[in-house]
């Protein structure tokens, strides 16, 4: 007789209490038994039940108990013990694995269905019912108060009742197509990620935000699309530009040019990006062309769009559109071919910051998520850029690992990266890093707690006191996606103080 049983949380052998079910079975049945299946489940790091000693104390016990029986210990290897998808499969493929001896297969077996997660159970069930286990037979095991009552500890369930279901196992070569189908599917989709992340290497990340950016670069972009990267400051976006020139730039383009519009005066930006006319405002004291014309059959990548004037973006808004623009104090016409990808950190809503409709004039639009919004990405990125800085092996602990994942990242990737740098600087000889190691200035940041009482800045401020109100106000605005009554409400002012605000700027500027 073959016995098959996982091994369980509740197999632990406690002397005086318990032998655990997978072992009272074994037991029951001992004389009959002539081989037995242990299937053994990793075991998590934050788990304190550990399968395989757990297996290997069952074989010891069935080895003296029944000298010369054959115990095989199974790695069952499992992400997720509870979800069918998996466990079926899984199981259908290890069974079938064993009973490739025909002697096995068509010797009479009983199964532990007490041992291991309720969903293994089920499976169990379908595996015996479909015939795909023959010769089998259900076995459980009771608790040792049940196990009084009913006056055994052991019982053979019957499912041989008029009202249970009939189950049918599919023919051989449907089952067989059928997994086909699965390695299929998984095989393309294994090639898909290994082509994105080869063509797009830069842009480090597994979680699906990123897979989804790589897919939009790769399927949505071309040599002639302009582009309009949105995203959080060091969330990536000159990365994204950097990927999309590697791809389409022009053979002649050997370089992709920035135009840094957080550079410029608002007075002065328009005129270099667009060229001005000789004597088109103070200080232009010849004609000059613009960057754009410059960058003619080229990429150009235009950083910190959100600083362009509103009449800068409308003249952009019209390129974007038409192709041509006019210099500054000129009406000539001026037509190039040249591919713009454009990046803001500000709300590219907000209607007191951006021309209506810039944002519809672009061709593709890759929004770049906070990496609080793709916590999953944040061990990949310490290990790349510990892999990039360290000359020495580094190992970081897994509970460094673990504030780093939940800490928020304001400053995104960038300021992760910074701090990976500052630890390889300190820790340069390499080894294994402890949470203990770290001085308390590179642990605070993810250890503080929030303070409700207190709200104000770190002193000195970093921007001048006007600045940082206006910086408030832009949070807001962000935040309430340019509607005015919402930006009363999180800033605490009264209904339509917002409006009245933006109305007398609008003034100013005319």
């Amino acid at each position: 007789m073959i016995y098959l049983s996982f091994i369980g949380n509740h197999d632990q052998i406690i002397p005086g209490q318990s032998y655990g079910a997978a072992l009272t079975i074994f037991l029951q049945y001992r004389e009959q038994i002539d081989r037995v299946y242990l299937l053994v489940t990793p075991s998590k790091k934050d788990q304190k039940v550990n399968y395989a000693e757990i297996a290997a104390s069952k074989k010891s016990v069935m080895d003296q108990e029944k000298p010369g029986i054959t115990v095989d210990l199974v790695p069952f290897d499992l992400s997720n013990p509870v979800d069918y998808d998996l466990v079926y499969p899984k199981m259908l493929d290890e069974t079938q694995k064993i009973f490739e001896d025909e002697t096995i297969r068509e010797a009479e077996k009983i199964i532990n269905i007490t041992s291991g997660t309720p969903t293994m159970t089920a499976c169990w069930i379908l595996l015996h019912k479909s015939g795909l286990i023959p010769n089998s037979k259900l076995v459980q095991s009771f608790e040792t108060r049940y196990a009084r009552e009913r006056g055994t500890s052991v019982q053979e369930v019957n499912l041989e009742i008029d009202d249970f279901p009939q189950i049918t196992a599919p023919a051989v070569l449907k089952r067989q197509l059928t997994i086909l189908s699965r390695e299929k599917n998984d095989l393309a989709e294994k090639v898909k990620l290994a082509e994105l992340n080869e063509k797009i290497p830069e842009l480090i990340g597994k979680s699906k935000a990123i897979q989804d950016i790589k897919e939009q670069i790769i399927y949505d972009i071309n040599a002639s699309t302009h582009v309009l990267i949105v995203g959080e400051r060091g969330t990536g976006k000159q990365i994204v530009a950097d990927s999309i020139w590697k791809l389409y730039h022009h053979e002649k383009d050997t370089q992709l040019r920035t135009f840094d519009c957080g550079t410029f005066s608002p007075q002065l930006i328009t005129a270099e990006l667009f060229g001005h006319t000789k004597g088109a405002f103070t200080g232009a004291v010849e004609a000059k062309d613009g960057i754009l014309k410059k960058c003619h059959n080229r990429m150009l990548f235009l950083d910190e769009t959100g600083n362009l004037p509103i009449a800068g973006q409308n003249a952009l808004l019209r390129y974007l559109s038409e192709g041509e623009f006019k210099k500054v104090g000129s009406n000539e016409i001026i037509k190039v071919n040249t591919q713009v990808i454009a990046a803001t950190n500000k709300n590219i809503n907000d209607s007191t910051l951006f021309a209506q409709d810039l944002k519809d004039r672009f061709d593709e639009i890759v929004e770049l998520p906070p990496l609080r919004k793709r916590r999953s990405d944040i061990p990949i990125l310490v290990q790349h850029f510990i892999s990039r800085y360290s000359e020495k092996p580094l190992i970081l602990d897994t509970e460094i690992i673990k504030k780093l994942s939940e800490y928020d990242w304001p400053g995104n990737v960038r300021e992760l990266e910074n701090w990976i740098k500052r630890i390889m600087r300190r820790f340069n000889k390499g080894g294994t890093i402890q949470i203990s190691d770290l001085p308390g200035k590179f642990i605070e940041m993810f250890l503080a707690e929030e303070e409700t009482d207190e709200c104000l800045p770190e002193l000195p401020l970093y921007l001048t006191l006007e600045e940082y109100i206006e910086k408030i106000r832009e949070k807001a605005r962000t935040m309430a996606e340019g509607n005015m009554a919402e930006v009363d409400r999180l800033l605490r002012q009264s209904p339509g103080t917002e409006k009245q605000r933006q109305w007398r700027l609008k003034k100013m500027e005319k």
